[in-house]
């Protein structure tokens, strides 16, 4: 079996083709940066990081591409609240300037902490990671990006309105719902259910309550950028239609996120879309929503748990990764101390392990060898191939675990061989999974951070083929207790008791 993924659009189990192998393209929706990241966020992150690597394994090239949403009502509602706070040392007048700076800075920060937080749980970054606010108008720094019109939100706009699927008003710019014969196909709705739930609010002048914005008037002292319909921000729908395909081309693979986007955001985003003639993205992935004992996240409810206090109380990013893995990534998942504390378990299993077989000797001359070795691979990649079945997947890891327990119950060269042989499955699949990347003891995060860092020298080293300095850092880190193995997905590291 190839591998088949769930595609919202079809709401069906497809095989995954791209459209120019080996090359994948995959758009993922980023974070708004007006808070810190809480554990939602790194689930859907991690989902499509899975997704990135297992498709890295299956031989193609990925070209992953993440935007940053860095103006919105929330940041500018963030930024006025610190402004005005009292006490606050940096307090000014409120004006325009200061507010547009404010702002910057919030996202800035936010954005940092987004990083800091996907960085300590070893999610990959992505190839590309473009900011609304640097395609709102066009660059003219960016001659290639200018000659098309569309390549910025004015100027996709502006093709919009040129085919009659825009209307101004004062001020503002909508796209017209109903002119779009194909709304709805995404979530799945009928033009009655979008209206059962649409109204016009105090101060639109839209033609029609299901019409979303465009483009949005600027308000007083609110970021805003000069357009052909004046003063005015971006809606937020605009910004991945144009984004996805400046960095992907009109017509790309994969579009990703959680499913409380697939309307009215995604909706919205294949509408714009297809409305200028870009066949957009051919298959929709969206990840299930995290509650927290039951109940949804939320800072009033008191159940709000950022990735920094999960990390706090779980102190290995494996701990998280294990209890996301345990569901499938379509599923809702529920965070719990019970279900974590299971996770934990599991980790702990693995480590002691890895810390056993190391006690295993062979003898001097090793000719004892197993016979017909269990396959694990298959039903691994059967699980994987299955729309990431990672529950199953992880299955096997526990599988290969119980099979190398036997090799070192057994002991002798025969246990020995065995358990080698699970140990290295073992680290396949994790890495596979994005385990085992930030080692497999308990370091504090600075001494997880130091060894990555060094970690990524000598990757860096080796692909310069500088292999006399890069065995310098691996005896380096050998001679402080850290082993290493290199994997197809990445360098194993643990600290040998």
């Amino acid at each position: 079996m190839a591998l088949h993924l769930y595609n919202t659009l079809t709401r069906s189990l497809d095989p995954f083709i791209p459209r120019d192998p080996p090359r994948v393209t995959m758009y993922v929706c980023g974070p708004t940066v007006y808070d810190v990241p809480h554990i939602g966020h790194a689930r859907s992150a991690y989902v499509f990081d899975v997704l990135r690597r297992y498709l890295t394994h299956n031989g193609f090239t990925v070209q992953f591409v993440r935007n940053v949403t860095d103006v919105d009502d929330k940041i500018i509602e963030k930024a006025r609240h610190e402004l005005a706070r009292p006490g606050d040392g940096e307090r000014r007048a409120g004006g325009a300037g200061d507010l547009k700076a404010k702002c910057k800075e919030v996202a800035e920060r936010y954005l940092t902490s987004y990083h800091g937080a996907l960085d300590r749980l070893g999610i990959l970054r992505p190839d590309q990671e473009p900011r609304a606010t640097d395609h709102v108008i066009p660059d003219p720094k960016n001659v290639e990006a200018t000659r098309k019109i569309d390549a910025s939100m004015t100027g996709f706009i502006s093709q919009l309105l040129t085919k009659n699927m825009a209307y101004p008003a004062g001020g503002d710019v909508y796209f017209p719902v109903r002119k779009f014969a194909q709304y709805g196909r995404l979530s799945n709705r009928s033009l009655d259910d979008v209206k059962a739930g649409a109204r016009i609010e105090p101060g639109e002048q839209k033609d029609d309550p299901l019409d979303f914005a465009l483009w949005k008037a600027a308000k007083p002292d609110e970021p805003s950028w000069n357009s052909p319909w004046g003063h005015g921000r971006p809606g937020w729908h605009i910004e991945c239609s144009v984004m996805s395909t400046v960095y992907l081309g009109d017509a790309f693979d994969i579009h990703g996120g959680g499913v409380d986007l697939v309307f009215p955001h995604h909706e919205n985003e294949i509408a714009q879309a297809q409305a200028v003639g870009k066949p957009f993205a051919r298959t929709w992935i969206h990840n299930g929503l995290l509650t927290v004992n039951g109940e949804k996240m939320s800072k009033a409810v008191g159940n709000y748990i950022t990735v920094d206090q999960a990390l706090e109380a779980y102190p290995h990013p494996d701990h998280l990764k294990i209890f996301f893995l345990k569901t499938h990534y379509r599923s809702p998942i529920d965070y719990s101390v019970g279900k974590m504390e299971e996770a934990k378990k599991n980790w702990q299993d693995f480590c002691a392990f890895f810390d056993r077989r190391d006690q295993l000797q062979p003898s001097a001359t090793m000719d004892v060898v197993m016979g017909v070795k269990p396959n694990f691979r298959s039903p691994f990649t059967e699980a994987m191939d299955d729309d990431l079945n990672t529950p199953k997947a992880i299955a096997v890891l526990f599988d290969v675990l119980a099979f190398g327990h036997q090799g070192l119950e057994q002991g002798g060269d025969k246990g020995f061989d065995a358990a080698t042989y699970a140990y290295r499955e073992i680290i396949e699949f994790g890495m596979l999974l994005g385990l085992f990347t930030q080692g497999t003891s308990e370091e504090s995060q600075d001494a997880r951070d130091r060894v990555q860092k060094l970690i990524a020298e000598r990757d860096s080293l080796r692909k310069a083929k500088n292999f006399t300095r890069s065995d310098e850092i691996r005896e380096r880190l050998k001679s402080e207790g850290y082993h290493l193995m290199d994997t197809r997905h990445g360098t194993f590291w643990r600290r040998v008791r």
